[in-house]
């Protein structure tokens, strides 16, 4: 599944998060969320998976429509990851 990078999951349910915030490991970058440790991530955020190839989640989340803004934000979010 590609990622949208909206957040919802660390917001929501990650393992690290707590009932006073967020994951503490949380980058937010304008709309896109990504995470400082990726390569040490807990299992349960590298098994979270959706069977559809794109998260239905991040794309109610972000109003997205069209198959060209899933893979805008895909793009950006890549590009996004390489400047972290």
């Amino acid at each position: 599944m590609d990622c949208l990078h909206c957040g919802d999951c660390c917001l929501r349910i990650s393992p690290i998060s707590t009932p006073y915030g967020p994951c503490p490991y949380l980058i937010k970058d304008g709309t896109f969320y990504f995470c400082k440790v990726y390569d040490r991530r807990p299992s349960e955020c590298r098994s979270h998976k959706f069977d559809f190839r794109f998260c239905p989640i991040g794309i109610e989340k972000l109003g997205i429509s069209e198959p060209t803004e899933i893979a805008i934000r895909i793009d950006d979010g890549y590009r996004k990851t390489k400047s972290l």
